[in-house]
């Protein structure tokens, strides 16, 4: 499957399209940017929990057991990379699935759901610090969806 290509929906999928338009548009009526993306980190962390990763012992296997995951249910690809400078883990997710243009920036409405996921799988890894959290970079494309996790 290549990383950078649109999520490609099954026929079961695509019946569910009308419905997450639709509730995306009435979530975004109703909340702002903020509480929406908080909702949404939530939802991220609930998704972690029930689609636990395999405790590890180094950054390439962390990736290949993300990546085995993120497979499994179709949302994309990550490359994780250590930014020793600043101290701070880069995640770099491309293929995220996307309702229509929906998001800022266009495509992206599930990106704060990411965080959400990110950081509850890291923070479960051994010897992960409880004071590291996530932050998702500005961007003005939508993919890759670069996340920085470390010291705030």
């Amino acid at each position: 499957m290549d990383a950078q290509a649109p999520l490609v929906l099954e026929p079961a999928a695509v019946q569910w399209r009308p419905f997450l338009r639709a509730m995306i548009e009435e979530i975004d009526s109703l909340t702002g940017a903020a509480e929406r993306d908080e909702m949404l980190r939530s939802v991220g962390r609930r998704m972690a929990k029930s689609l636990p990763l395999t405790s590890v012992g180094s950054l390439e296997m962390l990736e290949l057991e993300i990546n085995d995951t993120l497979e499994s249910i179709g949302w994309g690809t990550a490359a994780l990379t250590l930014n020793e400078g600043q101290r701070s883990l880069i995640i770099s997710h491309t293929g995220l699935p996307r309702i229509g243009s929906a998001g800022s920036p266009p495509g992206t409405w599930l990106a704060a759901l990411l965080e959400g996921l990110y950081e509850s799988w890291l923070s479960q890894q051994p010897g992960s610090d409880p004071n590291l959290t996530i932050r998702r970079e500005a961007s003005s494309t939508s993919s890759p969806i670069i996340l920085r996790f470390g010291r705030t």
